[in-house]
């Protein structure tokens, strides 16, 4: 597994289509193929469009992610065989490291029905063609969505301010993730009180919460240090990473 590697982003970012599939070998397919048939014998699975990361470009004033479509069958023959080679499904998403406005950070522990069950991940998700305006996505658009959804902030007076920070290569997987910080115009108490009462509000309507429990941690140097020397869950990879950014900035 190559080292995960979180980079500054200094300048924009774009994220664009360029209107392609994806080109494999005729046994890769094959491979694929196979393996869709064992996983989807009961038909679970919808064999939806997946957007992969074909190249990355550094320009004097920008940076670009060019993607083109693959499916869901090749995401997970990449993800179950790790395969983190030039032919495996490599995807970009957003994340957002959510702070409360009395410097309470916010992420979660993925609930049992998810793809990562008790996993520490920030809220975040893949793309989707509602973030997409012509041949462009737009990543801000994308993690204020799963924020709607994992947690229930869709009201833009209950937001301060979302900034892009961070570029994460390499991981597991080798998937590319844009980094976002998420600043909210609630307390931690204010918060757990929204929050509850959207939990309640999907469980009543019959659906899950995507987060079993949430994670709180203080924005100082000795708790998020002490939560680095002592967490043993599983964490997605850019996780400590991204906290030990802050709290080099703490």
């Amino acid at each position: 597994m190559k080292p995960t590697v979180l980079t500054p982003i200094t300048k924009p970012l774009k994220v664009r289509a360029d209107g392609h599939a994806v080109e494999l070998s005729d046994q890769h397919n094959f491979e694929i193929e196979q393996y869709w048939k064992q996983i989807n014998v009961n038909e679970r699975f919808t064999r939806g469009e997946i957007f992969h990361v074909h190249s990355i470009e550094e320009h004097e004033d920008r940076f670009d992610i060019i993607l083109r479509t693959t499916d869901y069958a090749h995401y997970l023959h990449s993800v179950r065989y790790d395969t983190a080679d030039d032919k495996s499904c490599k995807v970009v998403y957003g994340a957002g490291l959510v702070e409360t406005k009395d410097s309470y950070f916010v992420f979660g522990e993925m609930a049992n029905h998810t793809a990562y069950p008790g996993r520490l991940q920030c809220v975040g998700g893949s793309l989707s063609d509602e973030d997409k305006n012509g041949t462009y996505f737009d990543l801000e658009k994308s993690v204020l969505r799963e924020l709607s959804e994992e947690i229930g902030i869709d009201d833009v007076e209950k937001l301060c301010d979302s900034e892009v920070q961070f570029i994460k290569t390499g991981g597991t997987y080798d998937f590319i993730a844009v980094l976002f910080h998420i600043n909210l115009d609630l307390t931690l108490k204010e918060f757990q009180q929204y929050y509850t009462a959207y939990c309640n509000e999907l469980i009543a309507n019959g659906e899950q919460p995507e987060f079993k429990r949430l994670v709180t941690l203080k924005n100082n140097l000795n708790e998020i240090s002490e939560f680095l020397k002592t967490e043993r869950r599983d964490a997605v990879d850019y996780l400590f990473s991204l906290l030990e950014q802050q709290m080099r900035k703490a």
